[in-house]
């Protein structure tokens, strides 16, 4: 060989021994935000996928979060699982006993979905509203406790690992509502000052923590004496008036660990005459999707409270739900109303009065959450 030859390769050995080592040392220092970014091209290209594969009746059931009687998946849940593909499942007190029953609640429903993972959701605020005591987990401090933002992530990721334990994956927490007078159904459950950042920083720690975090309930309750789970409350507020009236929530939308986020039923006559935020077109998808980004998973809060039945029929109020661009119904109880509803939006797309594709805008966000809990 000549030495021109030797040099040669040399050269030759010495670039190529250089790109190796630069393209390792440049997958090792990735910035975070591109490789986050690569993740979620692979889990929307996966969603995609399994979207593709999906029935009608598949896809509808997908976009419910039903509740149940019970300490043990009974006929009408298993049903509605199995037949139905629901998306997930709430859990209330009455749906535990201790430790060791709910993680093997959690278990066996999960094995009643075959092909899609559930959410299995719970609201877990703390405080007056903890749906687990003690006796289960430790982390149950008022969100009217929590001052400092170092405190409302700690308690949120410690909360949120407890709750993963359990095979809980959402919780309906925390309480973004901007109450001031101690007569609100809400006022034990809200922060006392600080909404935006201490609501931010509890988001983080859910996030961190393992589970879903669902902010909630956009736009926000007024502060009055009206309680939605009986009667639909109004907000007197103009559509001026309304960003700043929804500024925690547009703040905390903001934040990328905000994958979900639970719409209140509440009436703004001044923006929406015939319908409360929750079954609002004007509010769901005109603010909150277009005029203020957002593009996680849209929930409603129980469509089954007294605030919707007063004035809207199952059928209706399901139907109006998917029109106005929500995601995830709730429905807490009453199989044969859980079973309108899914009736009446299956019927509804049939007739073409929903289309497929609307329903498919809200699957995609659905299994693409699904897909960075459960690593679909």
């Amino acid at each position: 060989m000549t030495h021109t030859s030797k040099l040669f390769t040399f050269i030759l050995l010495f670039v190529c021994s250089f790109l190796i080592a630069s393209y390792f040392l440049f997958t090792k220092y990735l910035d975070t935000d591109t490789k986050k970014q690569r993740e979620e091209i692979t889990q929307l290209k996966n969603s995609e996928k399994l979207l593709a594969e999906m029935t009608l009746e598949e896809k509808v059931g997908q976009m419910f979060l039903m509740g149940f009687w019970g300490t043990q998946p009974d006929y009408y849940i298993t049903k509605m699982i199995k037949e139905r593909h629901i998306g997930g499942v709430i859990l209330f007190k009455y749906n535990v006993k201790n430790k060791e029953q709910l993680i093997q609640l959690s278990k066996s429903l999960q094995l009643l979905s075959d092909k899609i993972p559930l959410f299995i959701s719970i609201d877990q605020e703390g405080g007056v509203v903890s749906r687990l005591g003690t006796d289960i987990v430790s982390e149950i401090t008022a969100q009217s406790e929590i001052k400092t933002e170092k405190d409302a992530y700690n308690i949120s990721k410690k909360r949120a690992k407890e709750l993963k334990e359990l095979g809980i994956t959402m919780n309906f927490s925390p309480v973004l509502d901007n109450i001031q007078k101690e007569n609100s159904f809400l006022y034990d459950r809200v922060f006392r000052k600080d909404i935006s950042l201490l609501g931010n920083k509890m988001v983080s720690g859910y996030t961190d923590g393992g589970i879903i975090a669902v902010p909630k309930h956009f736009p926000g309750h007024p502060d009055n004496l009206t309680d939605s789970h009986k009667t639909l409350p109004e907000a007197n507020i103009s559509e001026v008036e309304f960003d700043e009236y929804a500024s925690q929530f547009r703040e905390v939308i903001s934040n990328q660990d905000t994958q979900a986020i639970l719409v209140g039923h509440i009436l703004f006559k001044q923006i929406d005459t015939n319908y409360p935020s929750s079954l609002s077109s004007k509010i769901v998808t005109e603010i909150l999707r277009e005029r203020y980004g957002f593009n996680g998973v849209v929930i409603t809060d129980d469509m089954q409270m007294g605030a919707l039945t007063e004035r809207f029929t199952i059928a209706q109020g399901a139907v109006q739900a998917i029109k106005a661009g929500n995601d995830l119904l709730i429905y807490s109880g009453e199989p044969e109303q859980q079973a309108q509803a899914y009736n009446a939006i299956l019927d509804a797309v049939k007739k073409g009065d929903i289309s497929e594709q609307r329903i498919n805008e809200s699957i995609l966000r659905i299994l693409t959450l699904k897909a960075n809990v459960f690593n679909l």
